[in-house]
């Protein structure tokens, strides 16, 4: 018992000595060499302004006499002739149809929910899936602040509630509910009224139901001649609340500008470039294309930016705080100080692979004054992402004068490469060798040493590049002297 404890003691001595030791060398080895650990990473040029919607509206002035009702929301697309606008005597008649809609939506749900070709296939487990799906998406429409969609999925997420409630067996129907909702419904038709007037579309397009004043001073037309001091003027009298005539308006096309004050001082935003504009109000991002940028003053620039993206969100928006993002990429970042060029010309980097010293090429996308981005990719030709990037400590000519895309990290004594000269490998060299050759020249010949030439593989099914070994007999070339080893690898004396 004794002696096992004994060999067990030197056993896990032996493998922390080990353990040390190893780690030690590593440390010494990486000591060597400045390292990067390579990540992702984004890089844009962006720019931020108040930004000063310019749309081709049209103000829809019919007259009435009354309360209206919008059957269709702020940024609802509508068709010619379609009703946007109903017009009642008083509020309370409005209320009263509001509510009437919302019992008959809820009793529709209902019905549907027990609907007993659904009830029958209703697999509990699935259902909660559903549900938890569409809590999730629920969610992020509200953080979004994105209501067009959020009737609907509050609507599924009722429907999928209730049907999870019967193939449970809590719950064995909705007969009674329905029937409840049906007596209110009867009671409120009581006091029900129907609308006096109705008013349609002029032509299609997005319908907002109020209108703010600006429609016939910020056109297409005039776009052009927006000066700095006239955009600040109109957002100032936005903040103000002002509002126009008319009982809404309609903004046509897909077609809009942007207009604001942008610091343009590096000379990064010109004419004709493709921008991606994101807001501070709403979630939504969108494609432009700046139009015209007019310099003022220290570096400052009036920008008019194009867009034929149109969304829910966007036509209800007068001014808004705009990010203007141009060159954005996503990509490994590589210090610019780590850039190296290998025999074929190839732009890459230097990369520390365990003890080896691999050459990874860069497949550039964005470049500045302190890094580049290479494209995110799994080839291992190329740099990827947790590489050890060398920044500073690889001499690049003794790199290439000895492997043609790695080597391995040796300390400097083992770096250096020595060429033998014929007197080096010859026996009878300055009277140094105390004995002759014996057996003749053929014996001679046998007496030679070997050269082991250590050459690289072409990694290319191989990512660590592993050295075969190659046996040189040092065969003399036509001149007399023993060849030298190809450039591509390092040489030893066996």
């Amino acid at each position: 018992m004794g002696n096992r404890l004994i060999n067990f003691l030197f056993v896990l001595v032996g493998t922390l000595i080990v353990i040390i030791i190893s780690h030690q060398f590593l440390d010494k080895i990486n000591s060597r060499y400045d390292i990067e650990v390579a990540g992702e990473y984004s890089s844009a040029d962006t720019v931020s302004f108040k930004g000063l919607f310019i749309r081709d509206e049209e103000v829809i002035n019919e007259r009435f006499s009354g309360v209206l009702s919008y059957p269709v929301t702020d940024g609802g697309k509508v068709a010619k002739g379609s009703v946007v606008a109903y017009v009642y005597n008083s509020e309370k008649e409005i209320d009263t149809n509001r509510k009437i809609e919302e019992l008959e939506d809820a009793e529709d749900l209902l019905r549907s929910a027990q609907n007993p070709g659904t009830v029958q296939t209703a697999d509990p487990a699935q259902i909660s899936s559903l549900i938890s799906e569409e809590y999730q998406t629920i969610t992020s429409l509200l953080a979004k602040n994105d209501i067009a969609e959020l009737k609907a999925h509050r609507d599924n997420l009722f429907t999928l509630m209730c049907i999870y409630q019967i193939a449970v067996d809590q719950e064995h129907g909705y007969d009674q509910k329905i029937a409840d909702l049906a007596a209110k419904q009867a009671e409120l038709r009581k006091d029900q009224r129907d609308h006096r007037d109705a008013i349609q579309s002029p032509d299609s397009g997005y319908f907002v139901s109020y209108s703010d004043g600006f429609e016939k001073e910020l056109t297409f037309d005039n776009a052009d001649e927006l000066t700095a001091d006239k955009i600040n003027d109109i957002i100032e009298r936005v903040k103000q609340g002002s509002r126009g005539e008319g009982l809404g308006k309609l903004i046509k096309g897909y077609d809009w500008k942007i207009a604001g004050v942008i610091d343009n001082s590096a000379n990064i935003f010109n004419p004709g470039d493709k921008v991606t504009l994101s807001f501070a109000s709403v979630s939504d991002k969108v494609r432009a294309t700046i139009e015209r940028l007019t310099d003022i003053s220290d570096g400052k620039a009036v920008v008019v930016l194009r867009c034929d993206e149109m969304t829910y969100n966007l036509v209800r928006l007068r001014t808004d705080k705009v990010n203007m993002t141009l060159h954005d990429f996503e990509g490994i970042r590589v210090p610019r100080s780590a850039v190296r060029f290998n025999r074929n010309n190839e732009k890459g980097c230097y990369v520390l692979w365990g003890q080896r010293v691999l050459f990874k090429k860069i497949d550039e996308i964005y470049e500045n004054d302190e890094y580049l981005l290479s494209r995110i990719t799994s080839d291992e030709n190329y740099v990827c992402v947790y590489d050890n990037i060398i920044k500073n400590g690889v001499d690049t000519f003794a790199y290439l004068a000895n492997v043609e895309e790695e080597t391995t990290a040796q300390t400097e004594e083992e770096q250096k490469v020595e060429y033998f000269s014929e007197d080096d490998l010859t026996e009878d060299t300055d009277g140094a060798s105390e004995t002759t050759a014996p057996g003749g020249e053929d014996d001679a010949e046998e007496t030679k040493p070997k050269v082991k030439v250590h050459s690289i593989t072409d990694g290319e099914d191989d990512p660590s590049g592993l050295r075969r070994d190659e046996e040189d007999t040092g065969d003399e070339t036509d001149e007399g002297t023993p060849s030298k080893p190809d450039s591509q690898g390092d040489l030893s004396i066996e």
